[in-house]
Parts: structure tokens; sequence; C-alpha cells
């Protein structure tokens, strides 16, 4: 068990008690135990950047995966076990800290209300942890260099961090679209876009999701990636192509959205194990059995 004694900030009236720790890749399994007398230090957080792990709570066991936030408000039991190589920061934050840094406007009333609520292992895109992260090592600055209005850029900085928590919590708890209707909504916007050779975060955002969920949702309910479907779509039209059609291979490449013709040769052969130009021959042998091409235009 690692333990993460709480450190009392300097400054009168002792406004605030903020702990930030760096995450930084340990060798070994790394695991906090929030018995019932550690918990009432206060509530803890963790940010992950990469890594994986798994939270104990009395409602049960949960893997998580990075990017990902935990939240344990003060007094839920339980424990946080990271596996060897997780990277991130935890930081531990006292009930009069907490007490202090809810704005005191429109947002008070839900905002203390999302900080008593657990965060288990909550998704978030990369882009978001980092950023998160940044205001955490921000914290952990000004607690060492004790600078002027140094109490006020923490309050700042965690009220921010907070409310990211909040708003991670409110996407959470909307209703999700079923995985079918995830991957039924996918092909159909495949239909439409693969010739214009989105990408998967393009899919993602149309969508209104993650690219992990995503990702998740089409693997689960297709045993594919959302980017074999597209490509496995682009590869039909394709075929089709080249079998009906009497365009040249760089016109193909052109209609199918490729830069170059070479880079759709590679994309071919790559998929079908086989050039462009041969597939075609071969499809028109098999259609003239006396190897005539007189038929095809």
């Amino acid at each position: 068990m690692t333990e993460h004694p709480m450190r009392a900030l300097p400054g009168p009236g002792m406004v605030q008690d903020v702990e930030v720790d760096d995450i930084a890749g340990a060798l070994s399994a790394s695991e906090w135990d929030f018995s019932a007398p550690r918990a009432r230090l206060g509530a803890h957080g963790f940010v992950l950047a990469s890594g994986s792990g798994m939270v104990r709570l009395d409602s049960g066991t949960t893997s998580i995966e990075a990017p990902c936030v935990i939240w344990l408000p003060n007094g839920l039991v339980g424990s946080v076990r990271l596996e060897a190589g997780a990277r991130g920061v935890m930081m531990t934050v006292s009930d009069a800290a907490l007490g202090r840094v809810v704005p005191a406007s429109s947002i008070a009333g839900p905002l203390r209300q999302a900080i008593d609520r657990p965060l288990v292992g909550t998704r978030l895109e990369p882009a978001t942890a980092r950023a998160t992260i940044r205001d955490l090592e921000d914290i952990k600055r000004e607690t060492l260099e004790d600078l002027p209005g140094m109490r006020e850029a923490i309050m700042s900085r965690l009220c921010l961090v907070l409310i990211a928590f909040w708003r991670l919590g409110e996407v959470a708890a909307q209703p999700q679209a079923a995985p079918r209707v995830l991957v039924q909504n996918f092909l159909q916007l495949v239909e439409l876009n693969a010739r214009a050779q989105w990408r998967v975060a393009d899919y993602a955002r149309t969508m209104g999701i993650s690219t992990d969920r995503l990702t998740s949702a089409i693997r689960r309910g297709t045993g594919q990636s959302p980017l074999e479907l597209a490509h496995g779509r682009l590869l039909e039209d394709a075929e089709s192509l080249l079998e009906r059609s009497a365009l040249q291979v760089r016109e193909i490449a052109d209609a199918l959205g490729f830069r170059d013709a070479g880079y759709f040769n590679r994309f071919f052969t790559r998929l079908k194990g086989i050039s462009p130009g041969r597939y075609r021959q071969q499809v028109r042998r098999r259609a003239s059995p006396d190897g005539s091409y007189a038929a095809w235009p």
C-alpha cells in the first residue's frame, strides 16, 4: 500500500488542504487503501494518462483503463490499484478545501452534489486528460513555490478541476445509445462517406461520441474495428469499378478519394493480396473462357 499523508498549506486561517502527487510509471503495481480512518481525511482524485488497474468499493470491483478519472468522495471506503507503468496524477483534498472552493454562483448546488458522487474510471479524451493533469501539476507547483497569491491561484485551479469532474459526471449520467444502434448509425455513415476517406475521429464526432466508445461498440457488434469496416466498404467499391467499368486504375483511385494511384495500389494489394491491374485481368479471364476481351468495354 502506498501512503499519501495530507500536507497543510501555509497561510492565515489555513484556507485549504491539498496534496498533489505524480503517478510516474512505477515498475510494480501501486495500491491506495482508503479505509475508514483514512477516508475521513478528505476526497481523493486520480487522473490517468496511461495504464490500467481496478477500483474496489463496497458496490464491487471495477476495471479501469486510461485515459480516465477516478474521484472518491470523503467517507467512501475502498481501494485503488494501478498496474505497473501507469502514469498520471493523484490528489487528496480536505473537506475544508472542498467547502471553500465551490463558487458562490448558480453552479454551487450542482457542483456540491457532483463532488459528493464517485467517478470510477470515467473515460477521458486524451487531450482532456492532459489538460486536467496540467491543472493539477500547476497546483503542485504553487504549493512548492509559495509565491504571492498562492492560495488564490490554488483555489482557482482546484475549482477548474472540480468543474471538469462535474461535467464528466453529467455526461456519464446521460443515456447512451445501445451498441446495436451505434453500429447501425456508423454503417450508414460509412455508406455515405467512405469515398471521402473519413477518419474514425470524423465518424465519432458526427455521432457525438468519443472515438474510444465508437471503437468499443463496433468491435463488440461486428468483431472488426471502425477502420476495418470503412476500408472494407471502400474495397467493395474498388472491386466493383474494376470489374464493371472501363475506368483506368488511376481514374478509379481518384473516384475513391485516394490522393494518387500508387497509394490506391498499395491499399488494394494489402487488403486483397493482389494488385488492382492483376485483379481486373483475373476477373476478365474468368468471364471470358476463350481469353477474349471482346465482351468487355
